[in-house]
Formats: structure tokens, sequence, C-alpha cells
């Protein structure tokens, strides 16, 4: 009995590690030549949104860098429902994972705090942190 027990552990360890290898080797470990076009394009556009400056300008930069983050991230096929979530599942993938975070969280509360008032040097901070995550992920 004791040697049938030992066996189905052995077995289901066996399987869940196979299961495990075969979904990373499913996800792409690197952007596609489209997506990353699409990347560079969109960070050019952001940093034209810096520029320009003016509180508009700066939150919509920093949420649209957050947004180009999470498409990365889908089109690598991390897992999750919220960028939040793939950001958990991903979190081996960022040099400054800490640094990502905050950024991400500059931009939940820009969306949602309607009277957060994003500061210069807060969004530029913050685009940084993406840009740095966008070159982890081999997007710029």
């Amino acid at each position: 009995m004791m040697e049938l027990l030992v066996l189905v552990v052995i077995l289901t360890v066996v399987v869940g590690v196979a299961l495990a290898v075969r979904q990373h080797q499913a996800l792409p470990r690197t952007l596609s030549a489209d997506d990353k076009g699409f990347a560079h394009v969109r960070w050019h556009e952001i940093q034209q949104q810096l520029q320009k400056g003016g509180p508009a300008h700066l939150r919509q930069a920093v949420i649209s860098a957050d947004n180009l983050i999470d498409h990365c991230l889908k089109a690598l096929g991390v897992p999750g429902e919220t960028m939040g979530e793939r950001l958990k599942a991903s979190g081996g993938r960022f040099s400054d994972l800490d640094g990502l975070w905050s950024a991400h969280k500059t931009r939940n509360q820009i969306v949602h705090e309607a009277d957060k008032e994003l500061l210069s040097f807060e969004a530029k901070s913050a685009l940084d942190k993406f840009e740095r995550a966008l070159k982890d992920l081999g997007a710029l």
C-alpha cells in the first residue's frame, strides 16, 4: 500500500513538472518584429507627449507607457487577468521590478484619483522606469 502511495506521489510530481516545462516552452521568449516595431513607434509618441509638458500630456504619457508594458507582456504570453497579475507572473524578466511597480502605481493613482496632481519629475521618473522595463523585455 505504501509503495502505491509513493508511486502516485512520484507520478504526480513528474506530470506537474512536465506540464510546467511545456507551458514555459509555449511562451515566446522574445517579442516579434511587429511588436518591437510597434513598441518603438509608441515609445517615440510617448516621448513627444512628455516633451509637450502640461498636466494632461504628462498624465497621458504615463498611462500610455503603462499600456505599452502591458501590451508587451500580453504579446509574450504572460498569464494574468490584469497588469498587476502579469507583473507578478513575470518579475524575473525585470532588472528593477520594484521601480516598475512604483511606475505602475503612479499610473493607477492618476487614473483612479481625480485630484492627483502629477508633477513633471514624477512623470519623468515613472517613464524612466517604464523605459528600463521595455529594454528588459527587448522591446527597445
